[in-house]
């Protein structure tokens, strides 16, 4: 299962969503602040995360090495600073 440490630097992300579900979305992100001030970021991380799991990407990932060559991509950025 994918997800996202939390000492990772954030990066933009950039997309467009259908109206009816950004109203969705910020209409219920405040509904949901209890115990966890959620935000847009935290939404998005999290549908994404979803979407990452999924047994079709899952598949994808483990097939192309993906976790590897992102354990290697995060070893040489750690070593260039």
């Amino acid at each position: 299962m994918l997800s996202v440490p939390e000492e990772e630097k954030p990066r933009l992300f950039r997309a467009y969503i259908p109206p009816r579900i950004d109203f969705l979305i910020r209409a219920i992100v405040p509904l949901k602040n209890s115990g966890k001030d959620w935000n847009l970021s935290d939404v998005l991380t999290e549908a994404l995360e979803d979407w990452l799991n999924k047994a079709e990407n899952r598949a994808l990932i483990e097939r192309h090495n993906l976790e590897q060559a992102l354990r290697e991509k995060m070893v040489s950025e750690e070593k260039s600073e």
